[in-house]
């Protein structure tokens, strides 16, 4: 992230020192060797405002759970507003910092788990807060060490910084967005450079509900809860507010090469393993969940345990006025980190062989659940190896802008986003997947005689967006968004609660900036 911020931060410091100039009538401004550190500091922000019009039944204080950051309905909102201060650590004066404080209504959905509001146990309206150091290395290596926006992914959490004004569902449902810890840039040569990140989590910092970094149990504490532990924010043997649950960190990597100035490749990567404890092998789910083992939870290791991000961007411009932009984002969850989200859970090893290697009656053994006798499931079925299942999604993702004049351009963006091969629930926000809502008493009838088929998600979602840009003035943009979700299966609601296919929205986005 800190790429997508040094050219806006560079405009903004040519402005100033150029207003500072013109202002005092002095000669040109000092270098940096010879400013105060106080004089290199830059400040910057915006004020964020929009008002959304989505085609469903969501309005007012109703969440709309079916967008992304514009949660809020058929009303004006103030998205976000921000102010930030950055010193760049450079080979003249090589230290820094970075400081992001920001509030406004998109907060919430920033830290996990998303949909909570500020309060003691997060640090949302601090957006990004470290510290940098630089060092000559080639052509430059530098250090960032605290809270930071993450580098996977095509889109940032500023709109006015995007193509679009509303944030995609690719980069809301399937990458991160703000991490804790460390990360090292080098610039190889002027055309190459790497990046290190060192993270506590993959799914990004904010509360886990008692180390469960996923958050499939809300609140409840997932693991070995044999010592009492308290599942809530009132426990003292646990931080609420907390990123890595586990000993391991996640690791990045970003590789950036710009072949000419027309054409730049970026190859991301992420691989951290969030869970306290790793997936049960064939014995250890018999043992822990069928047999009961005393109340006593063995645990088991992390070996097959991950969660794998690989993101590719390619941004060309084939004339001045035109960039064109492709994403593509490859994930897989391995172990327990798929049975945390939602994965395939697999009973273990067959009845039959567990019996035979314990030696234990069949009083001593549950049967099996009826629902797998009914599907023909027998004792000796086997259900080997379940650490080896695998969730895979994948998202395609193509962006474009034409600058018409220097106040008015058009953006487009397509996505697509696929996990119709596993699970099939990563897709978006589903805002009434397998729930009827509660106002629509014909629907809940029907269901009752069996005779409606349920809301459902089939794993595939679409957008298309075209957001015409006016630069009102130099500090002043509006955006609009003209956006339609759509998708196989009824994972939308229309306006009047019925189960859709698509969703239509307009929203209007005005930012100030300085």
């Amino acid at each position: 992230m800190r790429n997508k911020y040094t050219l806006l931060v560079t405009a903004v410091t040519i402005l100033l020192s150029q207003g500072s100039v013109f202002a005092q009538g002095t000669p040109a401004a000092k270098t940096g060797k010879d400013k105060s550190w106080y004089d290199l500091v830059n400040f910057s922000g915006y004020v964020d405002v929009y008002y959304n019009y989505t085609t469903n039944n969501r309005q007012g204080a109703t969440q709309d759970t079916a967008g992304t950051f514009h949660t809020y309905n058929k009303q004006f909102a103030v998205n976000a507003v921000k102010l930030s201060a950055e010193k760049l650590a450079d080979k003249e004066s090589p230290w820094g910092f970075r400081l992001d404080l920001q509030n406004g209504q998109n907060n919430m959905y920033q830290e996990r788990p998303y949909q909570t509001s500020n309060s003691l146990h997060n640090m949302q309206l601090v957006q990004q807060a470290y510290v940098s150091f630089y060092f000559p290395v080639l052509k430059g290596l530098t250090l960032d060490v605290g809270k930071m926006a993450t580098h996977i992914g095509l889109e940032v959490l500023d709109s006015k910084d995007n193509i679009a004004y509303t944030i995609g569902y690719v980069f809301f449902n399937t990458i991160p967005f703000i991490h804790t810890g460390a990360r090292a840039n080098l610039q190889v040569t002027d055309k190459l450079s790497t990046s290190l990140y060192l993270y506590n989590s993959a799914q990004g910092t904010g509360y886990t509900g008692n180390g469960n970094q996923f958050g499939y149990n809300n609140l409840t504490a997932f693991g070995d809860t044999s010592a009492n532990l308290a599942p809530s924010l009132a426990s003292t043997q646990q931080h609420a507010y907390a990123d890595g649950p586990n000993p391991t960190r996640a690791i990045g990597t970003q590789v950036k090469y710009a072949f000419t100035d027309n054409a730049t490749l970026v190859y991301n990567t992420l691989t951290a393993n969030d869970n306290i404890k790793g997936r049960d092998n064939n014995a250890l789910y018999y043992l822990n969940n069928k047999v009961g083992n005393n109340g006593f939870a063995q645990q088991s290791t992390f070996k097959t345990d991950h969660w794998m991000i690989q993101n590719l961007i390619f941004i060309f411009k084939p004339i001045d006025r035109l960039t064109t932009i492709f994403d593509y984002t490859y994930g897989e969850r391995n172990g327990q980190t798929n049975a945390a989200a939602y994965g395939y859970e697999e009973p273990g090893i067959s009845r039959g062989s567990f019996k035979t290697a314990t030696g234990l009656s069949d009083s001593q053994i549950p049967s099996l659940p009826d629902g797998l006798v009914a599907a023909g499931f027998t004792d000796s079925t086997s259900f080997t190896r379940p650490n080896s299942i695998k969730r895979i999604y994948q998202t395609y993702q193509l962006q474009a802008k034409y600058e018409f004049t220097e106040k008015f351009a058009l953006g487009f963006r397509y996505e697509y986003l696929d996990d119709k091969r596993y699970g099939g629930i990563l897709a978006v926000n589903p805002p009434l997947w397998n729930v009827t809502p509660a106002d629509r008493y014909d629907l809940r009838f029907q269901e009752a005689l069996g005779t409606r088929p349920t809301p459902s998600n089939l794993g595939q979602i679409r957008t298309i967006t075209f957001t015409p840009t006016y630069n009102f003035t130099e500090n002043l943009q509006v955006k609009v968004d003209l956006r339609r979700d759509y998708g196989p299966g009824n994972q939308f609601v229309d306006i009047h609660g019925r189960p859709a296919s698509y969703q239509n929205g307009i929203i209007i986005g005005a930012v100030a900036k300085f």
